[in-house]
This record gives structure tokens, C-alpha cells and sequence, in this order.
């Protein structure tokens, strides 16, 4: 590598922070406004009744709280933007500068560093803290007029290597550079002023890279930098508590001295700071990049720094932190209570990656907000945030960190298991050796380094296969499903994107094949190029300098939402009932004269019995009044009048609808379903294979002979346009269901009951929920036709003829059954009311 030389001054024309007066007000108006829409939004979220699957809630709950408060600590940043104002210069400091060597970095990097640091025109003394001992490093050292020191205790890193050094050197300011940082000349001269307030223990500057284009894991590392050197860094300065980076800071020799030395670990630098804050000290932080150094290049490099930092920042927050809590300002205790927690990103994440698995794989939602509340709640503070952090892109450091920086975001959501590394070595106390993070890695096609990310990859498409094989029409036809699927894929691309950043040769490649076509066409490609670059930075321009203006259309876009999702919501007509889409679920209970609970109207189903005398030209009754909230009728029409033969009859009965001779009867009917102008959930001849009804059938050509009557009179109704039918096939046993479904174009729903009668059951014994519903259960799932394994399935009558209590536990573990073990299961009807008024609002959520 070429290394650089920086001989300008800073700032130079790169340099983009202002700070004007006027720039204050407009993102505080911005962040007081998205607290509102925040509290907006956590107030819906947090409602009872939105509340999904128990567990998927939680974890759901932790990564929308672990968002909120990352975007609160960015807020309370952005609140007061201002650089110092540098003091006058009333004396001169003798300066010591310090720069360390480890065995197996380049050579010429570090003569590099050294003769950058002997350029700096401020009057200083150079240190060389070698850990080596390295000749040729010793005989550079004499030759450029460098100290070069060295130790044989290695203890404490590169904290023990500056400390040996500061034995011998006895200047009053100590400015730490690593050995890839390259200072500009007049370093010193923008940092020592600010020790004329004897209260600054250090002073901070801007971080920069040279390396930025070697590769993508370099510039989406970079990227993650930009806001943090920025607008935070500049806030944290203006109450004293500026973060010290070990890589250019410039300390007060009193203040290092007060507490021992440079303090140790893998995050020394936030340890020194903690400390120094601890004793009283203050620090000042100056937004210009006065070093340009090495970021990580290779996927390997940059996980190894990022293990170091969140096994040192999260050891700092478990042990340092308690200890010195009481020397800190209440500013600098929430500061260094914060900071660490950036690094539980990688077990948010995570829950991220595993909330579309899981409710794909279980059929359930963590949340069951209906989704045009929830775009209304979102939205406002999703776009608020976008337009607070454009605005606070005037505060970057130079002007091509302009942007949205989305490959450092796709970048630190791949180290979703690094950052969890660190966390769970932090709780079992594995320590993790300080490596300098290398300087000079090579590129590698990683494969071990992307395994969890391909692992999650493989999980997710597994669920979403898994999902739409298992389940099948109740995820295509179910939009929450469908959103679980989309969360699931964009899960995949980012993860898939950080598989592709890990195949750095094949990367390298890419690139140079792409250079050889521009090679061939160089003014047209560099035009080209250079047109997208003006387009892109004046995108981010506008943004900046309009996100007030725009912010007023947030304000109209969130008015014209609410009025729509009001009026919306006030429209209680059901949409795919035929499908059973995870929202709502469907409820009922046998009618016994009493009105129905007005809150679940929306949702209820009552059945009525339709009695369709067997004689000739008689027509289908219509139900009889039921109570006014009914939404979802349930219609049993059964024959009646079957005489004493009621086999021969009942055969008799379907011969005459196959023939034609009850269409009126049927004409009218299906008109008056019309007329109905809402769903009807219709069921002809229910339990037709259950030989104790009267039309119950059981020879296998009567049960053939039923199969065509049940095609015929679905496609008579739907002929007649009473297309609002849905229609529910009642079988009662597993054989019927094998050998005689009717089809997947005349079946909507199956209905099956399930009642636990020990007077009638041969053993005379109680059976649980599962043992009776299991075999038509098992038969569905394992049918020759797989669109019967589609269908949504309705409990007809759910009931135990038992004692009371009994009969409560029974309803209560069947309940229980239906959430964990039978999604497929999307309507009950209870046999009693009392249990429909016991249990209706724990179905409601647990099947939602």
C-alpha cells in the first residue's frame, strides 16, 4: 500500500461542518415533534388489545423499545450542535507525542506516522514505543531524531507501552497518535488552545480515513463513523464529556498523571476517559480531521476490532462503570451508561432475524395491530427520524459523508453475531487478547466468517417454504403472513449482501473487470460517474436544506392517514372471511335468545338450523330472527321429513336436486343469500356421514351420490351470483374425508364438531380436546389432496357434556391446545354461552 503524507492545514476544502445560530431551531422543532409522534406510536403499540402471541411479543417489545431509545440517545445529540469557540493562546506547552509499534505491522507505515509526527510544526518531542525492539526501528528512530523506547514487561498492551514511555517523557501535554494515523501539521496548533482552561484533562478531534475506497467493508465501516465524529461527538463536547479515541488524543500530562497512567483493556481509550471524568476533569472536542488513518478492509479485521470494542465497552459497563458512578456529572453517567449498549444491536438483531422464522413456522403473530392503524402510527415518526437525521448531515465532518449510509447499516446489521459474541463473553467472563487491529490484512473469499449469516439465511428460506407448504392458503392469502415473508426476505438480502461483502478476491475481480471496461471508454465512464455524483450529493443537499418544508408534508400525509384509517375503521365489513386471514378470528356460540357481546359483533357467528322438508317443490326456510349484532350467520340446512326409511329418503332427496326438480327451491334460496348482502357461512347437510342424524349416511355409493348433490348445489348458488357464501363441508370422519371431498372449487371451510360425551362414546370415558380432534387433524394433513391442507377449519360445536367444572377445564385446555398446536383453526363455536363469555377474549388474542 501507498502510504499518504497530509501537508495541508485543516481545515481544508473538503471540510464540511457549520454551525450557524439559526440552526438550532429547526431540528429542535423536528425532534419535539417526532417525541410526539413517538409517544403516539408506543401508546398504540402498548394497547392490550394489539398485544399477539405472548413471546413474540416480548421479544418484538424489546427490539421496538432497544429502536426508540437508540433513536432518543441520537436525538438528545442533535439537541445542541455547536462547535467551541477556541480560546485565546496566552502560553506555549511542551509537548510529548506518542506513536507505538507491535511486531508484524508495515515497516513503512510507521515511518510514515514518524515522519508525519517530526512535520508537526507545533515544538515537540517524538516517541517511538516499540514492543519489539526493533532494530531498523531503532536505527530510524536515531536517524529522524525520534526517542525510541521499549520494555520487557509486556503487561497491559498498548496501555503498559504508552505508560513506560511517559516514565521517560516529561512533557505537559501528551498527544497519543497509532502508528496508521498521519497528523496534518498544525495538529497541535487546534487542539492546545483549549487547555487553557486548566479543567480540560484532553482534547478530541475528528477521525478520518484514507482508506475509505480500498474496499466495501472499509467504506461501509467508514460510513459508521460519520454521524458519531459529527453532530454527537460536537454535543458530547459541549458538556465536557467529548469521548477520548485512542487513535489522536491529546491529554494533559496532570490529568494522566492523577490517575495512574493511561488505563488499561480492550477499550482503553473509554477507560482512560471514564476515569479522567471521574476525578473532575473535563474535555473538548474539536470537529476537524487533524489525522487521517487506517479503517478495517477485510471482513476479518473489522470483526476482530468489533469483538475488541464490544467485549471492552460491555466489560467497562459491568465493572468500571459501578465503581466510578459517583465521581460523574448525571450528563457523564448517562453517557457512559449509554455508549456500551450500541453493542446490543447484535441480540436485537437477532430477535429481528427470528421474529419471521418463528411466527412463519408457528403461524403467529407477535402483534396483531391492524395494518393500516399501525402504517399510521409508524410512519409519521419513521419519516420525522429520516428528516432529522438529513438536517444533521450539515453537521458532518467533510462533504462526501454526505448520505444515507446504508452500507454501513447493512455492514453493523451482518455483525448481529460478533456483537453478540462479545455480550455472551462478557457474562461468562472469556477474556479476549488485545490484537491491534491488522493493518495489512489480505483479501480472502471468507467462508467461516459468513457462516451465521448464511446459517440465518437457510432458516428463513426454510420457514417460508416451510410456511407456504404446511399452511399454504392461509399464508398466500393472508396479508400479515405475507408481511412476515417480506420481513423474512428483507432479513435475507441483508444478510446475503453481507455473505457477498465476505468474498473479497471475487470482489476484487468484479472490480477489475468493471475497470477494464471503463477502461475502454474512460471520458464517457468518468462522465457518467461524475454526473450520478452530482445527482446523489444534490439529493442530500436538498434534503438538508428543505427537511423543514418537508417535515410540513409529513404533517399532511399523517392528517390525511388518520381521517382515512378513521373512516376505514369504521367500515366493519369483512374482507377474505373465505380465506380466514389471520385477522379476525371468528367466533360464535349456540344462540339461546341473549344478545352477543357489541364489542366482538364484528366477529360473530351464530348458527341456525334450516329445515328443508324432503317432500316435493318445498322450498328452504328462511332463519328464523336472531339477535340484531349477528355478522356471520352459520346455516345448517338439513332435510327433514325422512319418514321411517330415512336412508332410502335421504337418497331419494339428493336423486331429486341432481335431477333439477328443487332448483326453485334452491333459486330462492341463493336470491335471498344475495339479498343478505354480507357473508353467510352455509353448510348443506352437515355431519352427513354420522349415521345418528337422520340423513346420515354411510354406504360408500350414497356417500358418492352425496359428494355430487354437494357439487351441484354449490354450483347452482354460485351460478345465481350469491357469490357472499361461503361455504363449510361437515364431515365427521377421517375416512369420509379421504375418500369422498368434493373438491377444492366447492369447499371454502371444513367444519368438524368436537364434543366430549361420555354417555355416548363406546368406553364411556372424557376424552380430551386433542385425542378427539387429532384424527381428522392428522387426515387433513396427511391428504392426497393437498388443497384440503389449505383450508381453514371451523369448530361447529365445541363442548363436554361433563360436570361444570369439568366441562370449564376441558374448554380452557382445548383453548390452549388451539393456540399452540392448531393454526389451521380459525373459528369456535361453543356449545354454551357461558363458555363463549369465559373464553372469547383469550381466543380472540391468542389466535390474532
Amino acid at each position: 500500500m501507498k502510504w499518504p503524507s497530509f501537508t495541508e492545514s485543516s481545515p481544508n476544502e473538503a471540510y464540511n461542518f457549520s454551525s450557524k445560530p439559526r440552526d438550532q431551531w429547526p431540528v429542535r422543532v423536528l425532534i419535539v415533534m417526532g417525541l410526539l409522534f413517538m409517544s403516539v406510536f408506543l401508546w398504540v403499540y402498548f394497547q392490550p388489545q394489539n398485544r399477539g402471541y405472548s413471546w413474540l411479543f416480548a421479544l418484538l417489545t424489546i427490539s421496538v423499545l432497544f429502536k426508540s431509545l437508540r433513536l432518543l440517545h441520537e436525538w438528545y445529540h442533535y439537541w445542541q450542535v455547536k462547535p467551541p469557540v477556541r480560546p485565546a493562546v496566552t502560553r506555549d506547552w511542551t509537548v510529548d507525542v506518542l506513536t507505538t509499534y507491535c511486531p508484524g505491522e508495515p515497516y513503512d507505515m510507521v515511518v510514515n506516522t514518524l515522519r508525519a509526527i517530526q512535520a508537526i510544526t507545533y515544538p515537540h518531542t517524538t516517541y517511538l514505543c516499540d514492543e519489539a525492539d526493533d532494530p531498523y526501528l531503532r536505527q530510524v528512530c536515531a536517524d529522524m531524531g525520534v526517542r525510541h523506547v521499549t520494555r520487557t514487561d509486556k503487561t497491559d498492551a498498548k496501555a503498559g507501552n504508552i505508560n513506560n514511555a511517559l516514565q521517560q517523557a516529561t512533557g505537559e501535554i501528551c498527544l497519543v497518535i497509532d502508528p496508521d494515523h498521519v497528523p496534518v501539521p498544525d495538529f497541535l496548533d487546534h487542539v492546545l488552545p483549549y487547555f487553557e482552561n486548566p479543567k480540560v484533562g484532553f482534547v478530541q478531534c475528528a477521525q478520518a480515513y484514507y482508506n475509505r475506497k480500498e474496499s466495501v467493508v472499509a467504506f461501509g465501516a467508514t460510513e459508521q463513523t460519520y454521524s458519531f465524529y459529527g453532530p454527537m461527538m460536537t454535543c458530547m463536547g459541549q458538556y465536557g464529556t467529548a469521548q477520548a479515541i485512542g487513535a489522536n488524543c491529546t491529554f494533559r500530562r496532570e490529568a494522566l498523571d492523577s490517575i495512574g497512567g493511561h488505563a488499561n483493556g480492550l477499550s482503553e481509550d473509554m477507560h482512560t476517559a471514564m476515569r479522567l471524568h471521574a476525578r473532575g476533569w473535563t474535555s473538548a472536542y474539536v470537529p476537524l480531521p487533524l489525522s487521517y488513518g487506517l479503517v478495517p478492509a477485510t471482513l476479518s479485521a473489522y470483526y476482530k476490532q468489533q469483538l475488541k470494542w464490544a467485549r471492552g465497552t460491555f466489560e467497562l459497563l459491568v465493572t468500571t462503570y459501578p465503581r466510578v458512578f459517583g465521581g460523574l456529572t448525571w450528563r457523564q453517567k448517562l453517557h457512559y451508561g449509554t455508549l456500551p449498549l450500541y453493542y446490543l444491536l447484535g441480540t436485537v438483531q437477532l430477535i429481528d432475524i427470528l421474529i419471521p422464522i418463528l411466527s412463519l413456522v408457528l403461524m403467529r403473530l407477535p402483534l396483531q395491530l391492524d395494518l393500516l392503524v399501525f402504517a399510521t402510527a409508524y410512519m409519521p415518526i419513521f419519516l420525522t427520524a429520516f428528516l432529522v437525521r438529513q438536517y444533521a448531515q450539515r453537521w458532518l465532518v467533510e462533504r462526501h459523508e454526505a448520505g444515507f449510509h446504508l452500507v454501513g447499516g447493512v455492514l453493523a446489521s451482518g455483525t448481529w453475531w460478533v456483537y453478540l459474541l462479545g455480550l455472551v463473553y462478557t457474562i461468562f467472563r472469556v477474556k479476549v487478547p488485545y490484537i491491534p487491529t491488522p493493518k495489512d490484512d489480505k483479501p480472502r473469499n471468507n467462508l467461516v466468517l459468513v457462516l451465521p449469516n448464511l446459517l440465518m439465511i437457510l432458516l428463513t428460506l426454510g420457514a417460508i417454504g416451510f410456511s407456504l407448504y404446511w399452511y399454504g392458503r392461509f399464508t398466500l392469502n393472508n396479508v400479515y403472513s405475507q408481511l412476515m415473508i417480506g420481513f423474512g426476505l428483507v432479513n435475507v438480502l441483508i444478510m446475503s449482501i453481507n455473505v457477498v461483502i465476505g468474498q473479497e478476491v471475487a470482489l476484487l475481480a468484479i472490480g477489475r473487470f468493471i475497470g477494464r471496461i471503463g477502461a475502454w471508454r474512460p471520458d464517457f465512464f468518468w462522465s457518467m460517474r461524475l454526473v450520478a455524483w452530482r445527482f446523489r450529493y444534490s439529493i442530500y443537499y436538498w434534503l438538508r436544506r428543505w427537511a423543514l418544508p418537508l417535515f410540513a408534508g409529513v404533517l399532511v400525509l399523517t392528517v390525511g392517514m388518520g381521517l382515512f384509517t378513521y373512516n376505514k375503521r369504521t367500515d366493519h365489513l369483512p374482507r377474505h372471511l373465505r380465506f380466514a386471514t389471520t385477522q379476525p378470528f371468528y367466533l360464535g356460540y349456540l344462540p339461546d335468545g341473549s344478545s352477543p357481546a357489541s364489542r366482538r359483533a364484528d366477529t360473530l357467528v351464530v348458527p341456525f338450523h334450516l329445515a328443508w322438508p324432503a317432500e316435493a317443490g318445498s322450498p328452504i326456510p328462511g332463519r328464523k330472527s336472531g339477535p340484531s349484532a349477528t355478522k356471520f350467520p352459520l346455516l345448517f340446512i338439513e332435510p327433514t321429513g325422512l319418514g321411517a326409511d330415512s336412508t332410502g329418503a335421504t337418497r331419494a332427496f339428493l336423486r331429486s336436486i341432481l335431477r333439477g326438480e328443487r332448483d326453485e327451491a334452491l333459486t330462492e334460496f341463493a336470491q335471498s343469500a344475495k339479498e343478505y348482502a354480507s357473508p353467510l357461512l352455509v353448510s348443506f347437510m352437515p355431519h352427513f356421514d354420522d349415521p345418528a342424524r337422520p340423513w346420515g349416511l354411510t354406504d360408500g355409493r350414497d356417500l358418492a351420490l352425496f359428494d355430487k348433490t354437494w357439487q351441484y348445489v354449490v354450483s347452482f348458488c354460485r351460478q345465481q351470483q350469491a357469490t357472499n357464501i361461503i361455504w363449510v363441508w361437515c364431515p365427521t370422519r377421517p375416512a369420509t374425508l379421504v375418500a369422498h371431498y368434493p373438491g377444492d372449487s366447492v369447499v371454502d371451510w371444513l367444519g368438524f364438531d368436537v364434543v366430549d360425551n361420555p354417555v355416548v362414546d363406546a368406553d364411556w370415558k372424557s376424552h380430551s380436546f386433542a385425542a378427539l380432534f387429532q384424527p381428522l387433524h392428522t387426515t387433513v394433513r396427511t391428504h392426497p389432496d393437498y388443497s384440503i391442507r389449505q383450508k381453514p377449519i371451523l369448530i361447529t360445536q365445541l363442548m363436554s357434556a361433563t360436570d361444570a367444572p369439568t366441562a370449564q377445564r376441558w374448554t380452557t385446555e382445548a383453548i390452549d391446545l388451539m393456540r399452540e398446536r392448531y393454526p389451521e383453526i380459525r373459528g369456535v363455536v361453543f356449545g354454551q354461552r357461558a363458555a363463549f363469555d369465559r373464553h372469547h377474549a383469550a381466543m380472540m388474542t391468542a389466535a390474532e
